[in-house]
């Protein structure tokens, strides 16, 4: 999900010191954050970086062998022209033209799960289209015949799901990672489709590079925690996610990619913010009005006032104001 507002900074504006940025609250930042929309749209969604890309897909979709990917326009019209736009952070396909759409999603969603299944649509529309107009072009058919390559939806979430799409059965499933395909319920048996939701809960992903046993588990724990890295950690140097940490640096960023990124980070780091802060008041509000509660319900209960700032730890001032108010 992009961000509503931005903020409107220079190169002059961007604190930088050798290959480490430092925000206005004096924290520092060498690599970008994959867990951000922005961010993992410049890791994983940027010309030059299919081999990145392909490299997390093939370490965690099982039996997975892609070797080459090629970005699609992952803006993509709806069905019709009363319909929204769907903006997908990477969409792309490997050269047997099975399609991979992927998302990191930040903010829970009730229907987060159906809106997976909503999404895989276009990639199958997208499909039909160009196909109708090569069969028409080549074959001289007139109508498709539904023969689509398999898509696979592949959402990273900051949050745990909270239901699964009724029509979908799990067919595997790690503690953080669940793969959904359409399958009879009883016997098992895929409908060959193809059609895979991939949802990987970075939340319940919980272990220190030290602790991950395979690549799989290196990948996540690379994009969960290297926003927070200011050296590439012991154990990645001469692996595939190298690269991983060499491309997410933010001094390595054109200018232009790296003023709109630490842009993007303050405005969002703002709005966090106001949001905690939100939060804040409104349970301080509540405690507040709890206590406000309390002391009226004590006192109508005969409770001496200075019993009843005793018990609930308020100043006298304070009982005695709501015992004048009645």
């Amino acid at each position: 999900m992009e961000e509503k507002r931005r903020k409107e900074i220079s190169e002059e504006d961007i604190i930088m010191e050798g290959n480490i940025w430092t925000d206005e609250k004096g924290k520092k930042y060498r690599y970008v954050d994959p867990m951000t929309d922005k961010g993992f749209k410049l890791l994983f969604g940027t010309e030059g970086n299919e081999e990145l890309l392909t490299n997390l897909l093939n370490s965690i979709i099982p039996g997975s062998r892609i070797m080459n990917l090629s970005y699609s326009n992952s803006e993509h019209l709806g069905l019709t022209e009363d319909d929204d736009k769907a903006i997908f952070d990477v969409y792309c396909e490997d050269e047997d033209g099975v399609r991979f759409l992927l998302e990191m999603q930040n903010w829970s969603q009730h229907y987060f799960n159906k809106r997976a299944v909503y999404y895989s649509t276009y990639a199958i529309q997208d499909q039909a289209a160009k196909e109708k107009r090569h069969q028409q072009k080549t074959l001289g058919k007139r109508n498709w015949d539904y023969n689509y390559a398999p898509v696979y939806v592949v959402c990273f979430l900051s949050f745990d799901m909270k239901k699964t799409p009724e029509e979908l059965v799990r067919v595997k499933q790690d503690e953080y990672l669940s793969f959904y395909r359409y399958v009879d319920i009883e016997t098992k048996e895929e409908l060959e489709d193809g059609s895979t939701l991939v949802f990987v809960e970075m939340n319940k992903f919980r272990k220190s590079l030290q602790e991950c046993d395979n690549g799989k588990e290196k990948w996540l724990c690379s994009i969960k925690n290297m926003n927070s890295q200011l050296e590439v950690p012991e154990g990645i140097s001469g692996t595939e996610l190298e690269e991983l940490y060499s491309k997410g640096e933010i001094a390595a960023l054109p200018k232009s990619k790296r003023i709109n990124y630490i842009s993007y980070i303050m405005s969002r780091n703002d709005e966090l913010n106001s949001r905690e802060e939100q939060i804040a008041d409104a349970r301080a509000e509540g405690r507040a009005e709890g206590i406000r509660f309390s002391i009226r319900k004590m006192l109508d209960a005969g409770i001496e006032s200075d019993t009843v700032a005793d018990i609930l730890g308020v100043g006298m001032e304070e009982v005695e104001r709501l015992s004048d108010n009645g």
